[in-house]
């Protein structure tokens, strides 16, 4: 069985994804594979892997049989075998050392690592105004209203066990929803989860592929079933 499945979801991403690539093949120190999971044939992305010798490890191009990235994500999910699963962000060359340790600690026995940029040690740099307001405000909710007990909920790069996959059916549809889904229904769960510094930094001159204001909706969505449930937990303790 691989150790590590690196779920990568993608919309018409440039050459840098390669570079991306070869950067994870040169630091994470187990064995991996890395799942590309993409929306339509027509996403320029692919033309990045018409060379099938990218990089040593294996890659599997997974088409996403819905649409948009938190469906791509799923099917990632869905289709991984391996002991842990690292879902990763095709623009973060930031982040890439903290995957060794981050797998550590889910073999230590952690089912959840989520890296925070809102914990201390942790930070967002963007100069996409509203992009840092709504991730911050949103995190800010999870944590002071919802009352989940990690400060970035909202946060799609994430590590976790074949154990906790096992444990979670996830209905989420729209943006990067599962992180939410994710956190909340692992808390509810009472696996192991632990909240570890990281740090954003938005690329620049880049546009993002991905729409934040028009998942809104879903976001609030997910905010208002963690109340919920949180307040039934309560109650039921």
């Amino acid at each position: 069985m691989t150790k590590l499945d690196i779920v990568i979801p993608v919309y018409n991403e440039d050459e840098k994804i390669i570079l991306l690539l070869k950067k994870l093949e040169k630091e994470i120190v187990c064995n991996f594979r890395i799942l590309i999971c993409y929306d339509s044939e027509t996403d320029k992305t692919l033309e990045h892997f018409k060379n099938t010798n990218v990089i040593s490890k294996e890659i599997l191009l997974i088409k996403n049989p819905k649409k948009g990235p938190n469906s791509a994500i799923i099917e990632g999910i869905k289709l991984s075998n391996a002991e842990i699963i690292l879902i990763y962000m095709a623009d973060d060359f930031e982040n890439i050392k903290l995957i060794n340790n981050m797998i550590n600690l889910i073999t230590r026995g952690n089912d959840l690592v989520i890296p925070s940029r809102f914990i201390s040690g942790g930070k967002m740099i963007s100069n996409k105004k509203i992009k840092k307001m709504l991730t911050t405000f949103g995190a800010y909710l999870m944590y002071y209203l919802a009352r989940i007990p990690f400060k970035d909920c909202t946060n799609a790069f994430k590590m976790f066990s074949k154990n906790l996959k096992e444990k979670i059916k996830f209905d989420s549809t729209k943006g990067f929803t599962f992180a939410l889904e994710l956190t909340t229904k692992s808390y509810l769960l009472n696996l192991k989860i632990i909240e570890i510094p990281s740090i954003w930094v938005e690329a620049k001159n880049r546009k993002s592929n991905f729409k934040l204001l028009k998942w809104v909706p879903y976001y609030i969505y997910w905010f208002i079933y963690s109340l919920i449930k949180i307040l039934f937990k309560d109650k039921n303790n």
